[in-house]
């Protein structure tokens, strides 16, 4: 939490949901040591990012860091193992006095165009709470173009306005509602049987991984990078993709 506005629980709402399928936390991955950045703390900002695993997942990501009283920034990603071809779930928070700026998606690891059957399999089931969210105040494009050519055609972006009381809790509904049906995806995903489709999924998470990693250390050269100060920014997304 900042250490004295209010901020939204971001984190703790989505580990409580997390935490119902047993993850195991881990402090190595890919050779890397990523325990470090599991609490830091600088004279412009403090947080701390943590990676877990469980079963036909490759790692699921969670953390937050705060700048002062200025801004809470926020982000959750799951990406699936190889045999599976669940969507990629990323969920981001950038939480400020007056504005609530978020993006939450499961982004395909086919091409959904052609793919009728992992549309409906993924993405028609979550169309209910796309026209849930589709009037939540400050609903938006996603900024990026980068990261919209990456996102389904169920992604929730949005600009929120924190001018009453409840906005908060508004905003990260979507979040948690959409964490709880990649969940219940989870539970029911089989392995993949064909080998041209396993080829398929592999060429695409490599794909939205490199263009994820490639954005946030453009990101991450600016202020909030420099915010986290030493080497927080590389282990940070060596941690979320």
């Amino acid at each position: 939490m900042g250490e004295s506005r209010e901020w939204a629980l971001y984190v703790e709402k989505m580990r409580d949901l997390i935490d119902q399928i047993n993850v195991r936390q881990i402090t190595e991955w890919g050779g890397k040591d990523v325990g470090a950045a599991g609490e830091f703390k600088t004279s412009e900002a403090h947080g701390g990012f943590k990676l877990y695993t469980t079963e036909k997942m490759e790692k699921i990501a969670l953390g937050d860091f705060f700048i002062k009283e200025e801004l809470h920034y926020a982000l959750c990603t799951i990406i699936p193992d190889e045999s599976h071809d669940l969507p990629l779930f990323i969920s981001r928070w950038e939480e400020r006095e007056k504005e609530i700026g978020l993006l939450v998606d499961l982004m395909p690891t086919v091409d959904s165009l052609i793919d009728e059957e992992y549309r409906k399999k993924y993405l028609e089931p979550m169309e209910p709470l796309w026209n849930r969210y589709a009037n939540l105040p400050g609903i938006c494009p996603v900024e990026s173009d980068v990261i919209r050519s990456l996102c389904s055609i169920i992604y929730t972006a949005a600009q929120v306005p924190i001018d009453k009381e409840g906005m908060r809790l508004a905003a990260l509904a979507p979040h948690t509602e959409y964490l709880k049906s990649y969940l219940d995806f989870l539970k029911e995903a089989n392995p993949i049987v064909s080998d041209t489709k396993r080829e398929e999924v592999k060429r695409k998470r490599q794909a939205i991984r490199k263009t994820l990693r490639t954005y946030y250390q453009e990101l991450l050269k600016g202020p909030l990078g420099k915010a986290m100060g030493g080497d927080i920014p590389e282990r940070m997304i060596h941690i979320f993709f």
